[in-house]
């Protein structure tokens, strides 16, 4: 079982979330939600942490999802890895490159799985093949 750490729940968020919550190998370990949002039934029981850090350190997760605003990924991305958990991110990776680098040199340092999620309308082959149906 893969305990993990849901970090925003927008939009992408609560949809990751609710695919955790229905994957038989993953257990939400908790929800961290600055805005105190009403969520959807399925996920109201998990325990909910306004704070990051809070959450990072009173979970103990094996994945942390983050799909916060875009400023928080690198520094969330990094201390998810430092903590032990490997890490899936929603894009961008970070808003800058230094950032980007800081966070790509933390999971190779580390020995971290870190991915990177993007909406496969923006692919070129799913762009190209869209291209193609039409003609």
């Amino acid at each position: 079982m893969i305990r993990t750490l849901i970090a925003g729940l927008g939009n992408m968020g609560q949809s990751h979330a609710l695919a955790h919550h229905h994957h038989p190998d993953s257990e939400i370990v908790g929800l961290v939600d600055r805005s105190g949002r009403d969520l959807p039934s399925d996920l109201a029981g998990y325990p909910r942490f306004a704070s990051f850090e809070e959450a990072l350190h009173a979970t103990t997760p094996d994945l942390v999802c983050i799909a916060t605003y875009s400023d928080s990924h690198a520094d969330y991305a990094v201390a998810a890895m430092e903590a032990g958990a490997h890490v899936f991110v929603e894009k961008p990776l970070a808003t800058t490159v230094a950032d980007a680098q800081r966070v790509a040199d933390a999971a190779t340092r580390l020995g971290k799985k870190l991915v990177v999620g993007y909406i496969l309308r923006h692919h070129p082959s799913w762009q190209r093949l869209i291209t193609e149906a039409r003609d």
